[in-house]
């Protein structure tokens, strides 16, 4: 690959990583809404009604032979519990990510020689 496509690449890997990391950490970020839009599932997820192929609906109250309470509760229980789940999962992808790019992004600069440059102006300010 000629250095032209090779400067482009590093451009763009660069870009990458920035957008990964402001991208990363949408729960910590958007709390309040995970936690507002979890509040008004628990809520409204026990009373939906659902209508099968043969015109017959049910809610989950009818369905499950819980109390709502009990049915918010389970609900407000399992949302909290995938939204933990997928924020670690978003996390490890995202750290998985970075790296591969991390080190991408080195192996551009080694080829473009641009390391070397980097140290050799750091021994310069030390000096």
């Amino acid at each position: 690959m000629s250095r032209y496509y090779k400067e482009k690449e590093l451009i763009v890997v660069r870009a990458r990583i920035r957008s990964t990391i402001r991208n990363s950490g949408f729960f910590v970020k958007n709390l309040w809404k995970v936690i507002g839009f979890g509040i008004f599932f628990a809520i409204w997820a026990p009373t939906y009604v659902s209508v099968d192929q043969l015109g017959r609906s049910k809610s989950a109250m009818e369905t499950s032979g819980l109390e709502y309470k009990e049915l918010v509760i389970l609900t407000a229980v399992l949302y909290t519990f995938f939204s933990f789940l997928a924020h670690f999962i978003w996390q490890k992808q995202d750290r998985k990510r970075l790296n591969r790019l991390e080190q991408r992004k080195r192996e551009l600069e080694n080829e473009l020689g641009l390391n070397i440059k980097k140290t050799q102006q750091k021994k310069s300010k030390e000096s």
